[in-house]
């Protein structure tokens, strides 16, 4: 065939094909196909149940994306229109009317009816609802009160179910916290203290006073719950910017109707998260007030916690309360989530914390006792007392309030409107009535609550622009704070398109090495400041979302300001002090460092019988330039030199670069930060503990000569170190499976059967590494030789079977028992003589908190496959170091 022919055949299928694909999209029924799949990709919710187009309708000639974003609108817009008995989609032919609607006075649409179908009989529905329900019983009570107190609907209390799923814990990718997701700066507006201490946004009293009053402020302003709901998730901004959209578009002189959140989410002036977001409320409304209805009266609500409250001093540990209570510090904590440490605030004076009610009398009764034995054993502990102005939540500034006219008073527990007054689009000034919100009565006068609460001045320093002033918002709406991104929340189980947040100042990039560099660019600014910072938690690193505020406890900080044809300088003056300070936990200090308080240690050993050995395995397995170079085993027996190693290898844990962050603002550019950075920061100290610690590379095997009577040798491992409390705890049950004093494994294979005269295996620990040391000594007449291939079926026996269940209950009980002893000592002074290990252990205490308490847990769930797993890793004969000491 020839070439030309061939190109006309070709050309001819192409444009047959391109018909072809034309006339398909000009049939209704490749267009309501295309419809149906664009919606289902926008509203996972539009799946079960396609709009059905008009096909004798005529079709205007459009591009076939006009036409589908035009078809898309009128599905969106025939979503929201009032329910139908068909929209219940029941088989018996039920109507509306038949189900208890909830006491929320917001229209049923189609797309709350859809959701209530999503929870009754979805699998993935049923169960998100049933799991939600259940946690409701919880807290439910408790929230209910509040809004019946307040007059609010009590059906609002589903709200913390489809924000939260009744989790106080729960905290958003966006930063809300709490039952009721709470931002930082809404949950500031309220109250609701957020500190290194407390956040209150997941207190379950607190927050739930502070959600009933926020949502009354809400309907107050708006009059509808539609509206209050579609701010309280978008903010009052968004909401009045569609409100405001919506009258514009209206005709010249037509009345000023109210516009409800139908006509807003109709014409896509919501997000789609808001626009999910009240029917979903609605909807599980709907569903747990007819749980018969749809099957669903399975599904049992938990008790409710019943929650007593007493006073304590502050800075009380939370452990001191437990015990007083006799019930678990983890279910102190349940009834206490805000607290974020292991004990009360150490100022502000008492503080209230809430327990079972049924425990508050003996609580009442028991707890001078226990808190008079901290303070005896516990003198000094976490002196915290001078930090306080540093760890409390920024207080905020009052502003006056404006007359509520014929409004009934408001309970006292919610305080006064803290939102702006703000007339609504569309229509007249607000003249809210509250007949609908109930009875009111007089039963409290007004009395404002929570002083210091209000609006936070504009501040220049406000990084994430959140109170800052922003010229593109109208006067009406100068709702600071709460506006835009700022309430918006992630829903749990829908996925949805969110909004922009404002714009961030900031520029932010990360170095090769670690250190996070910010830049702003202030061309007014006269001068550069240039900002170092180290933080000893990971949550505080600058180069992260962490607004700039005051230094935090244990922070380190340093400003630097210079002229911008000085920038080179400042940088390098910057890179001269973080370079200081990480220095002082380089590889080569901390090694000096080990050395240097390990050296009582060394030299009783050097003096000892087989002591040298002891010496030469510590070398060999963390020989010069080995992150651990300079490890003594045993040195953390002696409490001057547990304190020293402890110290060190807590600084090196803060002193990293990737904790480190350079800001710097002023008439810069990025481009230009970003080059004199990659050159000045690049030779900062790597971070000490930045490789993790593996196992020796090698088998290796050492003689050490000494004026001793026998033969002797030790076989030493790397093991994993306290950081790792699951295989550190695996580490600790072997040892003692293997040698304990009541018949372990190597004593009956070897002492009893006389082939070694002595063996023991112990683990020394370390934070970063343990060492694990199995010792014999060989029996006349065997020697070494002898001995050591039935150690090693042993131990690789051992290894590959793993421990019975016996043998790890036996081992937990004894290593249990000796944990709480430590415990126990902990609470002893640091004295002289103190019984062994009492010093080093409380030493321990003070730097790590709670970690005994961790590794009884751990032990707690110790298994035979975790065993295994630790073994495995550990005890490889290619990886072991063999340490002889010879008779000379």
């Amino acid at each position: 065939m020839k070439p030309r022919v061939r190109r006309a055949l070709l050309l001819s299928g192409a444009l047959l094909g391109v018909a072809g694909i034309l006339g398909a999209l000009a049939s209704p029924s490749m267009r309501a196909s295309l419809s149906a799949g664009y919606r289902a990709f926008r509203d996972p919710t539009l799946l079960d149940k396609p709009v059905i187009e008009d096909s004798a309708a005529p079709v205007a000639r459009r591009m076939p994306g006009e036409e589908e974003s035009r078809l898309l609108d009128a599905a969106i817009a025939k979503d929201f229109e009032k329910a139908q008995d068909s929209d219940l989609d029941d088989p018996e032919g039920a109507a509306l009317a038949t189900l208890a609607m909830p006491d929320l006075k917001i229209p049923v649409t189609r797309r709350t009816m859809r959701f209530v179908r999503f929870f009754a009989k979805n699998d993935g529905g049923r169960a998100i609802f049933g799991d939600r329900y259940q946690r409701s019983g919880r807290y439910r009570p408790m929230i209910e009160h509040s809004l019946r107190e307040s007059g609010l609907p009590e059906d609002l209390v589903w709200l913390a179910a489809v924000e939260s799923g009744f989790d106080p814990r729960a905290v958003s990718p966006a930063g809300a916290a709490g039952l009721f997701q709470f931002m930082p700066e809404t949950g500031a507006l309220y109250g609701l203290d957020q500190s290194q201490w407390v956040d209150e946004r997941r207190s379950l009293r607190r927050s739930s006073t502070a959600a009933v009053a926020h949502l009354r402020d809400l309907y107050e302003r708006f009059g509808r719950w539609d509206l209050a709901l579609a701010a309280y998730n978008a903010g009052i901004e968004t909401v009045l910017r569609g409100m405001a959209r919506v009258a514009a578009s209206r005709p010249q002189g037509a009345p000023q109707t109210p516009i409800g959140f139908a006509e807003l989410a109709q014409q896509k002036l919501l997000p789609e998260e808001t626009a999910n977001y009240v029917p979903q409320i609605v909807a599980f409304a709907i569903v747990a007030n007819n749980r018969a209805r749809f099957g669903l009266d399975g599904f049992h609500a938990d008790p409710s916690l019943e929650m007593g409250e007493i006073a304590v001093p502050e800075g009380t540990r939370l452990r001191t309360i437990a015990r007083a209570a006799g019930i678990p510090t983890r279910l102190l904590r349940e009834y206490n989530p805000e607290l974020l440490r292991d004990r009360t605030p150490p100022f502000g004076g008492d503080y209230i914390i809430h327990l079972p009610a049924e425990r508050v009398q003996q609580t009442l009764a028991a707890f001078p006792a226990y808190l008079e034995h901290e303070r005896v054993d516990d003198p000094g502990a976490d002196p915290v007392t001078e930090h306080a102005s540093a760890m409390r939540a920024p207080s905020i500034p009052d502003v006056d309030e404006g007359d509520d006219g014929p409004l009934p008073p408001r309970p006292s527990p919610i305080g006064k409107n803290r939102l702006p007054d703000f007339a609504l689009p569309g229509q007249g000034p607000p003249t809210l009535s509250m007949a609908s919100l109930g009875p009111m009565g007089a039963k409290l006068p007004y009395v404002s609550i929570g002083g210091g609460v209000g609006w936070q001045p504009n501040r220049p320093d406000d990084p994430l622009a959140v109170f800052a002033a922003e010229e593109r918002r109208a006067p009406s709406a100068a709702a600071k704070g709460l506006g835009g991104a700022a309430l918006e929340k992630q829903l749990g189980f829908i996925p949805a398109a969110r909004l922009e947040p404002p714009p961030d100042p900031f520029q932010r990039f990360v170095l090769p090495n670690g250190v996070a560099l910010r830049v702003r660019e202030d061309a007014s600014a006269p001068r550069v400041a240039i900002t170092i910072r180290i933080a000893p938690d990971e949550g505080k690193i600058a180069g992260t979302s962490e607004p700039a505020g005051e230094a935090g406890a244990g922070e380190t900080r340093h400003t630097i300001t210079v002229g911008k044809r000085d920038l080179d300088l400042g940088l390098e003056l910057a890179a001269g002090r973080l370079r200081l300070l990480l220095g002082e936990t380089s590889g080569a200090q901390l090694a000096s460092l080990r050395r240097f308080s390990a050296l009582p240690r060394r030299r009783l050993l050097e003096s000892q019988a087989y002591g040298p050995a002891w010496l030469a395995l510590g070398d060999a397995l963390f020989p010069a330039g080995h992150p651990l170079e300079g490890y003594v085993l045993g040195a953390r027996e002696d409490a001057a030199v547990a304190r020293d190693l402890l110290l060190a290898e807590s600084m090196a844990t803060e002193r990293t670069p990737t904790r480190a962050s350079v800001t710097v603002i002023g008439d810069v550019s990025r481009a230009r930060i970003e080059e004199l950075a990659k050159r000045v920061f690049a030779t900062l100290p790597a971070s000490a503990d930045a490789l993790p610690i593996g196992p020796h590379p090698r088998e290796e095997r050492l003689t050490v000569e000494q004026n001793v009577p026998a033969t002797r040798a030790l076989y030493g491992w790397i093991a994993p170190g306290e950081g790792d409390v699951k295989e550190h705890a695996a580490m600790r049950v072997a040892m003692w499976i293997l040698s304990s004093s009541k018949g372990g494994r190597l004593d009956r294979a070897l002492v009893e059967k006389g082939y070694a005269s002595e063996v023991r295996a112990m683990l020394d620990a370390g934070s970063r590494a343990s060492v694990a040391v199995v010792e014999v000594v060989p029996a006349v007449p065997h020697d070494l030789a002898t001995v050591e291939p039935r150690l090693d079926a042993e131990i690789d026996a051992f290894v590959q079977a793993g421990p019975t269940g016996v043998e790890i209950a036996y081992a937990v009980a004894h290593l249990k028992a000796g944990l709480k002893k430590e415990i126990a000592s902990q609470r002893g002074p640091v004295v002289e003589n103190a019984p062994k290990f009492a010093n080093s252990a409380r030493i321990r205490e003070a730097l790590a908190p709670g970690a005994a308490e961790a590794l009884i847990e751990e032990l707690d769930k110790m298994s035979v496959q975790t065993m295994r797993t630790a073994l495995r890793k550990t005890l490889a004969r290619g990886h072991r170091v063999v340490v002889t000491t010879a008779p000379k």
